[in-house]
């Protein structure tokens, strides 16, 4: 049966696959049971994006030497306040915002154009809330910083900017349309769903993180624009490897 052993071998093909639909789904249940008191949701999605770089920047024959739990609670303990600091900012402005535009929509004339504004830096704040996680998982700075940042990336790739926020909107949309379907929905939520989303935006995010997150390599066959982001971020932090 050697030709078994060697099929459910660590290294193998389904091993390396085994390994990662663990990790997907420990740290899937981590993300809903650090999220319980609801005020943790924004330290607890950069613990979950935290886990599933390093699981990415490990590739796959190194998944089986990452501890979701530890690194999930790493990635928790070390960005708690500046998280939680982020998310009730981006609550509180997007309580603002919708408001305004509640009062905008009761008026008609020249008042009533004010909700095309609204609207467009409802889009913005959800544009920084999708990059803002990921890019204080990566990196370190004030979060003024990381605000700036995480425009700078947004802006700089319009094609990841779209995709990542369909990846984001269209599962919640089939969910909540489909209603006939939502028991199976949950079930797939709760399982890996979460996990999903952030390790498929993760994998788009690495490709402009990864130069500034390899020492000595942002270098090696880069342009000057290359350069120039390591430059301007060079004092932010890089994932622990």
């Amino acid at each position: 049966m050697r030709w078994l052993r060697s099929f459910l071998d660590n290294d193998s093909l389904f091993g390396q696959m085994m390994t990662r639909c663990g990790i997907l789904i420990a740290a899937n249940l981590l993300f809903l049971l650090f999220s319980l008191p609801v005020f943790t949701i924004g330290a607890s999605w950069t613990a979950l994006y935290y886990t599933m770089m390093k699981t990415l920047r490990l590739g796959p024959s190194g998944g089986g030497e990452l501890n979701p739990f530890r690194t999930f609670w790493q990635g928790f303990r070390e960005n708690f306040k500046q998280a939680t600091a982020a998310l009730l900012l981006l609550v509180l402005l997007a309580a603002v915002l919708l408001l305004e535009l509640f009062w905008c929509g009761q008026f008609t004339g020249p008042v009533s154009a004010f909700r095309y504004g609204l609207t467009a830096l409802l889009l913005a704040e959800a544009v920084v809330a999708v990059y803002l996680f990921p890019v204080m998982a990566a990196f370190r700075g004030s979060l003024r910083d990381l605000l700036r940042d995480s425009v700078y990336f947004a802006v700089r790739r319009p094609v990841t900017l779209v995709l990542m926020l369909f990846l984001h909107a269209a599962p919640l949309a089939v969910t909540f349309l489909d209603a006939v379907r939502l028991p199976l929905y949950a079930f797939l939520w709760c399982l890996f769903g979460f996990s999903g989303i952030v390790m498929c935006c993760g994998g788009m995010l690495l490709r402009q993180f990864s130069p500034l997150l390899s020492p000595g390599e942002s270098g090696k066959g880069g342009d000057d624009s290359d350069k120039g982001e390591e430059n301007r971020l060079e004092d932010l932090r890089r994932l622990d490897m």
